[in-house]
């Protein structure tokens, strides 16, 4: 026998044992499928029952109060949830660190969107960090305003442009903690 024709019996074989458990589980799957349905289908008939019985007020009534409850506990909810949420520097979002002036937003706690601007014509500022000389110096980030003529605004020594981003970022929650940042 050739390798296809074995493969060819070897699949008839696979589907002819799959199709039989299938054949075998309909049966059983189809009453449990009809309780859930019948299960469900009385409960939506009690629901509906219940909303037009009587009472003192309407069913439909109650269920109109029960669902602006329900709104007015989630409001409150993701009010307070929202306030314990607010960091309290949650304003402090610019300051001049390293005679660059420096802005950036908040996500939760965490600092977003940093970068640096010109404190002179408040253009934004690009980075050079190819500057080093031999491998006993320091990595020095410049930054500098393409606008006030190519000039250097601002130096990090250190590393390169993601180290600088992390002093930075370093200095911001120093200035947090001793709570600098409020003056």
């Amino acid at each position: 026998m050739s390798e296809s024709s074995i493969k060819n019996i070897r699949n008839g074989v696979i589907a002819s044992v799959v199709a039989g458990i299938i054949l075998l589980l309909i049966p059983t799957v189809r009453g449990y499928a009809a309780s859930a349905l019948d299960w469900v289908w009385s409960g939506v008939k009690w629901l509906w029952n219940s909303l037009f019985e009587s009472y003192s007020f309407s069913g439909w009534f109650l269920l109109v109060i029960f669902v602006l409850a329900i709104i007015g506990f989630l409001t409150i909810f993701f009010a307070i949830k929202s306030n314990f949420d607010v960091p309290e520097h949650s304003d402090y979002k610019e300051d001049s660190i390293f005679n660059i002036k420096w802005c950036w937003s908040w996500s939760g706690h965490e600092i977003t969107n940093l970068w640096c601007f010109c404190p002179s014509c408040d253009a934004t500022l690009v980075y050079d960090d190819s500057s080093k000389n031999s491998f006993y110096e320091p990595t020095v980030t410049h930054f500098i305003c393409e606008n006030c003529s190519n000039t250097v605004k601002g130096t990090i020594t250190g590393g390169a442009k993601s180290y600088a981003l992390g002093a930075v970022r370093r200095e911001i929650g120093r200035r947090i903690r001793t709570g600098e940042y409020e003056h």
